[in-house]
């Protein structure tokens, strides 16, 4: 885990993130409150995706851009004005949500989706963004459905919520095998195993240097809710969290631009 000065921080398009709230209130500052020491820290995992991917900005500096960059932008619009926000990098997914299990963050922008693990152990945010499934194939095996697979014995990501997985066509009609690790399915895989596997955009985004591997968005499958993790009890800093996420959404419709997902 690396720690960056605010200076130098994500950027959606020519913007960079706020260090202090700015919401003209104070915070609540209750016995458990995260925000009662003056300070939000937000833990960042940057995944490649849309949801947060290295970018430059117009003087060639590193910089982190995406959907959750842009709502991390709004945030201190809402926080409470003595609120500082200190961010803090992860390597990966698994590690921000040990840092949020640990008390070591107070915001996790991992590119989570919806699941049910998440919503029983944390507060989740509204969504911010949608993201594709992905079909994961043996190389030259150029497919984006499940037509060809009936019957056949799929990997599946445990990222995918059930409702979500229950909406692919097809789905019905293969045999579902469950994996945590992405490294794992790509190596059952290749060694036939099973015969393809379905993750989310993040976890696509990991598995694109496999040159063993083709994978295609999943034509017609459904669209994951991407959140943010409060700890449990954290009400009043999930209501910014979801007070700076309605502002972009309304941002984007006065811009003319539709809610993320793939159709935009």
């Amino acid at each position: 885990m690396k720690r960056k000065s605010v200076a130098m921080l994500i950027m959606a398009g020519a913007l960079t993130l706020t260090a202090c709230g700015g919401g003209g209130q104070t915070a609540t500052g209750g016995a458990g409150s995260v925000l009662a020491d003056g300070v939000l820290t937000v833990g960042i995992a940057c995944g490649g995706d849309r949801s947060c991917f290295r970018a430059t900005d117009s003087e060639g500096n590193p910089v982190y851009a995406g959907w959750e960059c842009e709502v991390l932008n709004v945030l201190p619009e809402y926080l409470p004005e003595n609120v500082q926000i200190d961010y803090v990098y992860a390597s990966d997914q698994k590690e921000l949500t040990t840092m949020l299990a640990e008390g070591r963050v107070d915001l996790a922008a991992g590119g989570y989706t919806r699941l049910d693990t998440y919503s029983s152990q944390y507060l989740v945010s509204d969504n911010y963004g949608y993201g594709s499934l992905y079909l994961v194939n043996a190389k030259n095996a150029y497919l984006d459905n499940l037509a060809a697979y009936k019957d056949e014995n799929i990997g599946v990501s445990n990222s995918i919520p059930v409702n979500n997985l229950a909406e692919i066509p097809g789905i019905d009609g293969v045999i579902q095998s469950a994996y945590i690790d992405m490294s794992l399915m790509s190596i059952d895989i290749r060694a036939d195993v099973v015969d393809a596997g379905i993750c989310t955009e993040r976890e696509a985004v990991q598995l694109m240097s496999d040159a063993e591997l083709n994978i295609q968005e999943l034509r017609s499958g459904p669209q994951i809710g991407l959140v943010f993790l409060v700890p449990g009890g954290q009400t009043e800093l999930l209501g910014y969290v979801n007070a700076a996420i309605s502002k972009h959404y309304d941002e984007l419709a006065e811009a003319g631009s539709a809610p993320y997902s793939t159709q935009q």
